[in-house]
């Protein structure tokens, strides 16, 4: 097995393509560029590493341990967030934006993706920064529950699998549920666009991908090729070609999870152009403060927005990107890389973390 720890250019420039999805999509091109598909991609990435680390430490040490797992997860998530939750905070008391306290406590809580469902985030003269927190809630909803299930099945892998395929299904059929209860309402978009029960089977299907490869590896073997490859790239894109809204909402997020699994392995683990341009050292930087990068973004667009109203799109990515890159460097040199070394510090010393 490869060493979970070490990281991989390539999946950092995955990840940088998922972000620049997102971002260019919110940045007034969605009708062109899909950047949902880099929320899914962005999720599935989430499972496969998760796994991926949890199964390097049970081959090292023979189990798990669930209390350093979070605290590798409060040390990686919590600070940059905290300190952009500050800047948001100041940013919107300097214009006169509404301050509620429940929208921090839903951001800080992990509860934001249902709480936009159902409430909604206070803004007025700025878009709020703190909507961009749904797709965190849906992660930190999945790392409350996947260590103890890895830990207690990972002695039997083809049970887990087993559970992880059964998961994925009912989050598809539950996504059928709701749209044919519900309607296509414009509530029951965002519903199932930001729900954690209709969204998580991303993360699960990365879970189930770093499994079946490190359990069987003629899978894995298969995986890497160019059939492989290409039969998923197809069903990427059909899932983007098909334009229903029946579609979209329901079996949408299903086969862009298989496509990414028939994907992934060419696209990070084989000498490829794929891969050789997922490694470029601008793409892994990009993914290396991807996390930053999707929480600052946001935050830019509203002032650009609010600022910059009458301009055109052009004038608008010149002050936004950078603007948006410059925050997330700041933000992942200063913030996230300190905090990072500090989390490994106390996880390597024999000090009680008092988090057990």
């Amino acid at each position: 097995m490869v060493d979970a720890h070490a990281r991989m250019q390539s999946l950092d420039g995955l990840r940088a393509v998922s972000i620049l999805l997102v971002v260019c999509s919110h940045a007034w091109l969605s009708h062109v560029i899909p950047g949902g598909l880099g929320v899914t991609i962005f999720f599935f990435i989430s499972g496969f590493i998760i796994t991926r680390v949890l199964l390097a430490e049970y081959a090292a040490t023979g189990g798990v341990s669930i209390h350093k797992f979070y605290v590798r997860r409060l040390f990686r998530l919590m600070p940059a967030l905290s300190v952009y939750l500050l800047v948001s905070l100041l940013l919107m008391a300097g214009t006169g934006q509404p301050l509620k306290l429940m929208d921090f406590v839903a951001v800080l809580l992990y509860f934001a993706n249902f709480y936009q469902v159902f409430v909604g985030f206070a803004q007025d003269t700025l878009m709020s920064p703190l909507r961009i927190t749904w797709s965190l809630a849906i992660e930190e909803h999945y790392y409350f529950v996947y260590p103890a299930l890895f830990a207690a099945l990972v002695a039997r892998p083809r049970a887990f699998l087993q559970l992880i395929a059964a998961c994925v299904v009912a989050v598809l059929c539950w996504r059928i549920y709701l749209v044919w209860s519900m309607g296509l309402s414009e509530f029951t978009v965002v519903r199932v666009y930001m729900g954690t029960d209709t969204r998580v089977d991303a993360i699960f299907f990365g879970a189930g991908f770093a499994l079946l490869c490190a359990n069987f590896p003629r899978v894995d073997t298969a995986l890497r090729g160019s059939v492989a490859f290409w039969c998923g790239a197809l069903l990427l894109l059909s899932t983007l070609a098909l334009r229903s809204d029946l579609f979209r909402e329901t079996l949408r997020y299903t086969l862009q999870g298989i496509a990414l699994a028939l994907m992934f392995n060419r696209l990070l683990f084989v000498d490829s152009v794929a891969s050789r341009f997922l490694s470029l050292p601008l793409m892994s930087y990009i993914g290396r403060i991807s996390y930053s990068l999707y929480l600052y973004h946001w935050l830019m667009l509203g002032l650009v927005s609010m600022l910059m109203p009458g301009y055109g799109v052009v004038a608008k990515w010149a002050v936004l990107m950078p603007l948006s890159f410059l925050s997330a460097h700041l933000s992942y040199r200063y913030v996230e890389k300190p905090f990072l070394r500090l989390g490994r510090t106390l996880l390597a010393s024999k000090q009680p973390l008092g988090l057990a």
